[in-house]
């Protein structure tokens, strides 16, 4: 009994001190993973709208898309800049695909144009969702050319040829893309352009 008692110790000793050792290692290496992931993020937004030179966060207009029902999928969004002149917005997006939910940013210029569309992560299936990322869907003159019009997969009657064997995983982007399309109409009568609502 003694023995069994003497063991308990020494194993509980033994899970403090690597419980110990592994919280220390993660209160130093956390903090360079989180400032990897912002200056990722920060890189990316650049990507999706290249004329910006400065982003800023729009927390009104945020407020205003998060409280319509149709803009469900947008959980951030900032507007970019060319000194003090705004040119565009990036949504950052999250629509469901087929086994994960599909995060990007799109880029969408002050006339409704798409400027660039980013995939940030996804976990869609291997091999078939996953191609997504890949230029010859997510850059296919279909989408770039909608002019601000919703975008449909061929399957659907659309133009957008969807990924062989992932038309979930394909929609689910072009779902995403049209709600920033939907954000854009949104912004229109303030932007200057298009007919008031």
């Amino acid at each position: 009994m003694r023995d069994y008692l003497r063991l308990m110790i020494v194993l509980a000793a033994i899970g403090a001190v690597a419980a110990g050792l592994l919280a220390l290692v993660d209160s130093f290496t956390e903090p360079k993973i989180q400032a990897i992931k912002i200056q990722a993020e920060s890189e990316a937004y650049q990507q999706a709208l290249p004329q910006a030179k400065s982003f800023k966060d729009d927390a009104k207009l945020l407020e205003k898309v998060k409280s319509n029902p149709n803009l469900a999928d947008i959980n951030g969004l900032k507007v970019g800049y060319d000194g003090d002149q705004p040119v565009g917005w990036v949504c950052k997006v999250s629509p469901r695909g087929y086994s994960s939910n599909i995060e990007m940013l799109v880029g969408v210029k002050p006339d409704g144009q798409l400027a660039k569309v980013i995939i940030l992560s996804q976990s869609e299936t291997p091999g078939l969702g996953t191609n997504i990322v890949n230029p010859e869907f997510i850059e296919q003159p279909a989408i770039y050319n909608s002019n601000g019009e919703d975008l449909k997969v061929t399957k659907d009657g659309g133009k957008v040829d969807a990924v062989t064997g992932a038309t979930i995983s394909s929609r689910a982007v072009l779902r995403g893309i049209n709600q920033v399309f939907g954000f854009y109409r949104l912004q229109v009568p303030e932007s200057g352009g298009g007919s008031q609502q």
